[in-house]
């Protein structure tokens, strides 16, 4: 996975060439030296928030844009790439694909251990989850409400509901969790 410096140097470089300007012509609407502009595109630097808000508010683009990931055709990712993002006793969170702005959506996978849970207050209102038992059974409450989900099995609820996973069950409980930020 890139880092982030590496994202904008090649989306400062692509979007700039796209627009059809010329570091120089650059520098100009955006107030930032040629120099700086060209160690940014060979990533030589790292540029500091004030920067590249200059930058973005000469191009007009939003500064998302700098710093999201290239779309491309497909994007694979194998098993073990997938990144941690929370590992306790009770649970494994990881992503499989990250929050990408274009989609507005991002895919976990979970790991419930044998009987623990894994709770959550509520999302920021419009978000909606779906989530996908790959193996095991999991009970989800929702605010009040129990539901049993198998094997195979799939829910798509509002994201700002309190939920609980909990797997009572002996065996890991293994999930996939689309969270679409729509």
């Amino acid at each position: 996975m890139e880092n982030i410096n590496d994202q904008i140097s090649k989306n400062l470089k692509r979007i700039r060439k796209e627009k059809g300007l010329t570091l120089d012509e650059l520098a100009e609407i955006s107030g930032v030296s040629k120099s700086m502009l060209g160690e940014i595109e060979r990533g030589g630097t790292n540029p500091t928030i004030l920067v590249l808000w200059r930058i973005v508010e000469g191009l007009k683009i939003p500064l998302t844009h700098l710093m999201s990931a290239t779309e491309v055709d497909y994007k694979l990712v194998r098993g073990e790439e997938a990144k941690k993002i929370s590992l306790t006793d009770d649970y494994g969170i990881f992503s499989i694909f990250p929050y990408y702005d274009v989609h507005k959506n991002e895919l976990l996978r979970l790991e419930i251990v044998p009987h623990a849970c894994l709770t959550n207050t509520g999302h920021s209102n419009g978000i909606v989850e779906v989530i996908y038992i790959i193996q095991g059974r999991v009970r989800l409450t929702l605010d009040k409400e129990e539901i049993i989900l198998r094997e195979r099995d799939a829910i798509r609820f509002k994201g700002e509901l309190a939920h609980t996973i909990s797997n009572d069950q002996d065996e890991t409980a293994s999930l996939i969790n689309l969270l679409n930020y729509a």
